[in-house]
């Protein structure tokens, strides 16, 4: 592990690993109110065949707690940044849930010369139901909240009620039957990201619009879902079906597929995943296919 210090001063704690020499690096980047600690047990099936990056973003596990930056532009930014540390040129990337927004605002900004490939780990292309869009674009999109439930959420988050509403948030992302011992250690992972910063950034997560984005990208793209997750399956579908050539998977309950399939199965994760790196990655429904191809 490493540590790297942005332009700004935020230290970032940085993980890189994995087999440098095969010349194909993964970067990977958690969402809101976790780490890259969260990889861990994915990490080592994955670093045996590619370099594998992964880092704390601003405000979360071990890198620094600053009073700026709650933003996914500039999360984003510091993406940048840490590529141009490491000597990044290319690579695949992937982003679970907020983390998938911060490279679609990278992709905005700077486009997919980066990029090799793109996966989109369960993450809606917009979070919440916003003035311009109709209740089926909401729908189609993945929105889970309106506008008042957003503004309330990142309240609750900040509140003095802060522990609960987050424990709570956490408990309905995972499979039923999670062990209570992860559980708790994803809770205590949650709990190293500040709640007043934390729901800044929580509430410009939740009012961006990424659907435009989609139709831009232009690299070989894996979809992820999770059967049991609080993102509909349908709207990974719809998120695919934007992004042209993309692939999509869903995680059965069995495998983790609720909202974090890496942690609670990461056998199945890591296999996907180096399948579509490989270019092996089979039509087949119950591996990886075509949205059109597979239902909600």
């Amino acid at each position: 592990m490493s540590s790297f210090t942005t332009s700004d001063g935020c230290i970032l704690d940085v993980h890189d690993t994995g087999h440098v020499a095969s010349g194909r690096t993964l970067v990977m980047l958690h969402g809101w109110s976790q780490s890259r600690a969260m990889f861990d047990r994915v990490i080592p099936l994955l670093s045996e065949s590619v370099r594998v990056v992964s880092f704390d973003q601003r405000g979360h596990g071990e890198s620094s707690k600053p009073s700026t930056g709650a933003r996914i532009a500039r999360l984003a930014a510091d993406l940048d940044e840490v590529l141009d540390h490491l000597g990044v040129e290319r690579a695949t990337f992937l982003g679970h849930s907020m983390g998938a927004s911060v490279l679609w605002s990278y992709l905005d900004s700077h486009g997919t010369s980066k990029f090799e490939k793109f996966v989109i780990v369960d993450q809606p292309s917009a979070c919440a139901v916003l003035p311009w869009m109709t209740a089926e674009d909401a729908k189609q999109a993945g929105a889970i909240l309106d506008f008042e439930g957003a503004a309330q959420f990142a309240s609750a988050v900040a509140g003095p009620d802060g522990p609960t509403a987050r424990h709570d948030f956490l408990v309905s992302m995972l499979t039923p039957n999670i062990p209570a011992d992860d559980l708790e250690w994803l809770y205590r992972e949650n709990l190293k990201l500040p709640a007043a910063w934390g729901a800044r950034l929580l509430f410009d997560h939740i009012m961006q619009d990424w659907r435009d984005i989609l139709p831009t990208i232009d690299v070989p793209t894996l979809v992820i879902a999770g059967e049991v997750s609080h993102v509909a399956p349908a709207s990974q579908i719809w998120t695919t079906d934007h992004i042209a050539g993309a692939r999509f998977r869903k995680f059965t309950e069995a495998e983790g597929g609720a909202h974090f399939a890496f942690f609670e199965n990461p056998a199945p994760f890591a296999e996907a995943i180096l399948d579509f790196l490989s270019g092996t990655d089979s039509d087949a429904a119950e591996h990886i296919s075509h949205a059109n191809a597979v239902t909600a």
